[in-house]
């Protein structure tokens, strides 16, 4: 069937959806972890392996979906993934007394949330021109964190008055639902099922076509030059570490250092992403003002390390003022994701590997996750306390924006 390759914003809507809910399913256990290991004794350091199981299988799978976006039909793949996070999510809190099942279940979750990103971006740069792609990106980044919000709402709410363990079911339910409304439309012919890139004279012009030399590094088997894509990668690692890790532990940074319960640090938390939607429309106007993608993140590393310097400078502060240098912090790294992970692939949507670039990049963000969701809980126990997190917090980020400075000289040479 051919769909029209200017699709309403409905097509954006309902992608929206699908990664709000995705957002729901994944971070339902981050909001969740203070209050079961409240509740259940389990330690922090076992909760933390469980997280780390997510973003590793996330990680992993991204990979593989991305491949596999650019070979199959990326709505399939979308509609599977509701299907399992809805059931690893309904099932969670009967694993909890077994670690193992724990980890194994959250490792199945992860999978199953890899099965997101790369197919949304497939579909929505095959079917959209150029700047509704980028404003389509925006959109759903803007869902996810709503997301993020809800989650943390909605556990706060369950811990208060219900329980962590129907927020599991909750947010299961509302997967089930999404994926039903998916499917419908989906039968009706919405989206787009090819795995060929359509109209690429409408995509983002400013990268210069590939060569086939195969001694040029812009003919491997990425479209962004390996002197680039090195540095970029690994900047997006540094990502993962600040940006995963603040929104797990950011709960128990807030009750450790300002003395509030359970229920009341996962609500002040809620206000994180917020910031990071702030923070995506900033970054968008640096983008445009800059002039690409990888100066607006060098500046978005730039803010970040400030606040690290500052958190560690006043030892955290006070509620008043470390929550906004978190917030601020984690804005910056969310926008520098958006323009690393969600617009640059854009760029070179006529190659025709739109789907692995993509995945290749997310799945670099969990590379670092993984290693900070157990790695921040280990080091705060191990010494007692949150300062050599904040140190450490500023080397990720200095890091971060030196591997983009590296990248800017080979990037811009693709681009002329």
């Amino acid at each position: 069937m051919n769909i029209p390759k200017n699709p309403s914003s409905s097509l954006v809507a309902l992608c929206s959806a699908v990664y709000f809910t995705s957002y729901l399913t994944r971070k339902a256990y981050e909001a969740s972890i203070l209050a079961i290991c409240d509740e259940t004794g389990l330690a922090r350091t076992a909760a933390g392996l469980a997280g780390t199981a997510t973003v590793a299988l996330y990680g992993i799978g991204q990979l593989l979906t991305g491949w596999m976006a650019d070979r199959f039909d990326p709505r399939r793949i979308v509609l599977a993934a509701l299907l399992l996070t809805a059931a690893c999510n309904a099932v969670l809190p009967f694993a909890v007394g077994s670690v193992a099942a724990l980890v194994a279940l959250q490792a199945l979750n992860g999978f199953a949330q890899a099965m997101f990103w790369p197919p949304l971006v497939k579909i929505l740069a095959t079917d959209l021109p150029a700047e509704r792609y980028r404003g389509a990106v925006f959109a759903v980044n803007v869902a996810a964190n709503v997301a993020i919000v809800a989650v943390f709402a909605i556990v706060a709410g369950c811990v208060q008055f219900a329980g962590w363990q129907v927020s599991f079911w909750l947010v299961a339910g509302i997967a089930l639902a999404m994926a039903a409304a998916w499917g419908r439309q989906c039968s009706a012919g919405f989206g787009s099922p090819v795995t060929e890139f359509a109209n690429p004279e409408s995509r983002i012009p400013s990268a210069k076509p590939e060569t086939r030399n195969p001694n040029s590094d812009s003919a491997m088997s990425f479209p962004i030059p390996v002197t680039a894509l090195v540095p970029i990668a690994l900047a997006i690692v540094c990502i993962g570490v600040m940006r995963d890790g603040i929104e797990a532990w950011a709960p128990s940074i807030v009750s450790d250092l300002y003395g509030l319960g359970a229920s009341s640090s996962t609500a002040s938390v809620a206000l994180l992403p917020l910031f990071a939607v702030v923070s995506m429309a900033g970054a968008r106007a640096l983008r445009r003002t800059l002039g690409d993608e990888i100066r607006a993140a060098v500046a978005l590393f730039a803010i970040g390390l400030c606040c690290t310097a500052a958190l560690f400078a006043l030892h955290g502060g006070s509620l008043w003022t470390g929550l906004p240098l978190l917030a601020l912090l984690s804005a910056s790294m969310h926008g520098a994701n958006l323009m690393l992970i969600s617009e640059l692939p854009g760029r070179f949507a006529g190659s025709g590997r739109v789907g692995m670039l993509s995945g290749l990049l997310n799945a670099c963000v969990y590379v670092g996750a993984s290693s900070s969701i157990y790695g921040f809980a280990a080091i705060h126990g191990h010494f007692n306390g949150w300062q050599p997190v904040f140190v450490l917090w500023a080397v990720v980020v200095a890091v971060a924006l030196a591997l983009c400075l590296k990248a800017q000289a080979p990037f811009h040479r693709r681009l002329c």
